[in-house]
């Protein structure tokens, strides 16, 4: 259901980056082992850095027959599906967490893909790549954002379009 590249990104770029760079740098730049095993822990304990800190925060903890009743009596409501292992995820963290802040209005939901819970609502309403957002307006679907947030005003411009 989900493509490898897009759920696991993370793990790709915990263990597939480092070595990757320290065998540009073997053969662009030096063949020093001391220089290229240090490369390689640095990079390696970064980005696993990186997945510890920066990591989505947990889905929020609702079940189907909930998710319904705050689609249908909630004005506007936003769901975002994520995956913690999705690097576009890890990277719109701070954008999400803007567009909570600064458009309360908004009933915003955070749901885990891998959660098995919410994997009915994944399947009906297509959810292939993480980050999604779906955006309910008076409990019906209204419209979808795909993809990683470089800036909270994204998600708003897309759901305030007349």
């Amino acid at each position: 259901m989900f493509s490898w590249i897009n759920h696991n990104s993370l793990y790709i770029l915990i263990f597939f980056f480092p070595i990757v760079i320290t065998t540009v740098v073997y053969y662009n730049f030096s063949k020093n082992k001391f220089l290229l095993i240090s490369l390689f822990v640095f990079l390696t304990l970064l980005f696993v850095l990186v997945k510890i800190f920066f990591q989505p925060h947990a889905t929020d903890d609702i079940d189907q027959v909930e998710l319904d009743q705050i689609i249908n009596n909630e004005p506007e409501v936003i769901i975002e599906f994520f995956s913690p292992n999705c690097m576009g995820c890890v990277l719109s963290e701070k954008e999400v967490n803007e567009f909570i802040e600064k458009y309360s209005e908004y009933k915003f939901i955070k749901l885990d893909v891998s959660d098995k819970r919410y994997s009915e609502l994944v399947m009906k309403n297509f959810i292939t790549v993480t980050p999604t957002f779906l955006y309910f307006k008076n409990g019906k679907f209204n419209d979808k954002y795909v993809g990683m947030l470089s800036d909270s005003e994204n998600l708003y411009e897309k759901f305030n379009q007349e």
